[in-house]
């Protein structure tokens, strides 16, 4: 059962054939329950999902980017329609587009054609997102995304230093990878560089790619430039340079050299090798565990009732031994089991935790918002203060969902490990986290990111849609980033009346007190406004952290119930097997050993397939 091969080294395909035949073998033992499991596994290696975020400020060749990469022209690239909204590329069998968005208080999903995407996701189409617009979903029949790849295009960042870059941070925890688009045409920003470093902190992958390489002659330069400012930081960022036009030619007039000067297959290779490979070898172990888990299972019951096939005298005492962990295995089921007080009272660290560090980042951000408004003058120190607010919030907001995913898997290890102690086998979750993306759910939600240029921010809703090991749970995330009341006031009291030189002295006195009687009152405007804004951020960025964290408790529970229940029905199987066997004839009994044995042979076969998997 165990080979010399270490099962990093095995291919998928090995994973998805003995998934199949394990979920063929239990159908054939009547365990439809396992049987299910089985081909879950097969199913999540055989199409992993794997996010991929393609991010960047305006106008970088985002788009086209997307476009090369899917080799085909789906997303609006005209340079007078840059994107308002969340599209999400995947695969398709037959090319198709589906607009989902709110109209007055529902949800809806309408096809769309999509010659017509961009009325949809562009800003020239739909402007200030007034059509209330979530996200489109595109499906084309892409070999680049047939394995599971699922690329996000999102709207331009304007500075990557307001809400939709905090937003795309919080993110990340749940990608496997990101792409930053800079063109060619200057050296990487303050603010991307900044970017790129934090992103590598939460993402597995990071990747720059430096755009439209056609026409500026000094690429290469500006290349080695971006080399040197990532080479500051401990974590190398390969940067790719590329020509989306000259892809775009190359690929409709089917020239293979000029495919090579667009550079684009090296993109390719490196998003194959470095996300999707990866991604896929984390679903494989997360399935060779899995397969392994069931074939123990079935094999502890199989073996018990052989032992009783050769030693009929022993029927009482194993009977005994069935009914006594038939209870144990019920009381491990119940509310009052170690396991379960363990996962309550980590639940209740957690949101604690969670919660106070948020109230505190806000109230921080609050305090130190006070204290700059009294500094305020000019107009543009205002608006500088609402694009760092911006920023502030965003950031405070999104930390609390990137610990509660670090969290969550160290306490998935804690209460598995609290079973084994309990002599429970079950599979181990590979990789560092129990939680995946759920690509049907990805941003959903989303009413619009604001724009750099624009000063204000508001609740953006954006519903992240989280698949986890053993279940599935829905996290409602919110940041900040679009136009609202708040920022349109402080964009007024910004624009606030300004006294220019020039008058008489007699009234100059007059005029500078009512100067200053008119900034006190922007001043005091500004920190109602920020207060406002402030709690209607906490209030709503709080309740979706409690109800993530009760919904991902029940989830985490139910998986291990589940578990605990298959153990329980094994034994029960095996025990009504175990009474019928001893009515048998000895030769009706010499033929079910044989079946028996067959089994075991087969699930042995299954089993060194895939090695003897991970096991807590």
């Amino acid at each position: 059962m165990t080979t010399n091969t270490t099962t990093s080294e095995r291919p998928p395909a090995d994973v998805i054939e003995a998934a199949k035949g394990l979920a063929g073998l239990l159908g054939r033992i009547d365990r439809p329950d396992l049987a299910a499991r089985a081909n879950a596994a097969g199913a999540r290696v055989s199409r992993p999902g794997t996010i991929v975020c393609v991010v960047g400020e305006f106008k970088q060749g985002k788009s086209s980017l997307v476009n090369g990469l899917i080799r085909s022209t789906v997303c609006p690239v005209d340079d007078d329609l840059a994107t308002s909204a969340i599209t999400l590329v995947q695969y398709g069998e037959t090319p198709s587009a589906v607009v989902r968005r709110t109209v007055g208080d529902e949800r809806v999903a309408d096809p769309v054609p999509l010659e017509e995407i961009g009325e949809w996701v562009s800003e020239q189409g739909n402007p200030g997102n007034h059509k209330g617009v979530e996200r489109v979903d595109i499906s084309v029949p892409s070999s680049l995304l047939e394995d599971g790849l699922v690329l996000v295009d999102t709207p331009g960042m304007g500075g990557l230093g307001g809400g939709h870059a905090a937003a795309t941070m919080a993110f990340l925890p749940f990608a496997d990878g990101l792409i930053l688009v800079s063109d060619a045409s200057a050296e990487l920003s303050a603010p991307e560089v900044d970017f790129l470093h934090r992103a590598t902190a939460l993402c597995p992958t990071v990747i720059m790619a430096q755009t439209k390489i056609d026409l500026y002659p000094e690429w290469e330069r500006i290349r080695d430039v971006n080399a040197g400012h990532l080479a500051t930081h401990t974590t190398q960022i390969p940067i790719v340079a590329v020509s989306s036009t000259l892809r775009d030619v190359a690929l409709r007039r089917q020239d293979k050299t000029m495919n090579q000067r667009s550079r684009f297959p090296d993109l390719v290779d490196m998003i194959r090798n470095r996300v999707v490979g990866p991604a896929k070898a984390t679903a494989a172990e997360r399935s060779r565990a899995d397969i392994h888990g069931i074939v123990q299972l079935v094999r502890s019951g199989i073996e018990d009732e052989v032992a009783l096939l050769d030693d009929p005298a022993g029927m009482a005492d194993v009977m005994a031994e069935f009914e006594r962990s038939k209870e144990r295995l019920e009381y491990l089921r119940g509310p009052g089991a170690q396991w379960s007080v363990v996962l309550g009272d980590r639940i209740t660290d957690l949101s604690t935790t969670v919660n106070h560090g948020f109230r505190s980042a806000m109230r921080s951000i609050s305090r130190s918002t006070d204290e700059r408004v009294e500094l305020l003058k000019k107009g543009n120190e205002w608006e500088e203060m609402v694009r760092d607010l911006q920023t502030q919030v965003a950031e405070a907001a999104a930390e609390p969902f990137a610990y509660i995913q670090q969290s969550w898997s160290a306490t998935h290890q804690e209460v598995a490990d609290l079973l084994r102690d309990e002599q429970v086998l079950l599979p181990a979750a590979a990789g560092s986290s129990i939680m995946s993306i759920d690509v049907s759910e990805l941003w959903s939600g989303t009413s619009g990111f604001g724009k750099g240029e624009k000063k204000g921010l508001d609740s953006v809703k954006s519903v992240i849609g989280i698949g986890q090991t053993y279940a599935s749970t829905n996290m409602l995330f919110n940041s900040v980033g679009s136009i609202s009341k708040f920022g349109l006031s402080l964009g007024a009291l910004a624009a606030g009346p300004v006294v220019a030189g020039g008058f008489v002295v007699m009234g100059g006195v007059r005029v500078l007190e009512d100067r200053k009687r008119a900034l006190a009152t922007r001043r005091q405007k500004a920190r109602q406004e920020v207060r406002q804004y402030i709690d209607d951020v906490q209030f709503e960025i709080g309740n979706e952290i409690t109800n993530l964290i009760r919904q991902a408790q029940r989830d985490m529970r139910d998986g291990f119930s589940e578990r605990l229940k298959e153990l329980q029905t094994t034994y029960t199987a095996t025990a009504q097997q175990a009474q019928a066997d001893a009515k048998r004839s000895e030769a009706e009994r010499a033929a079910r050993r044989e079946l028996l044995s067959k089994t075991l042979a087969a699930l042995a076969q299954i089993e060194g397939r895939v090695g003897t998997g991970s096991m807590l």
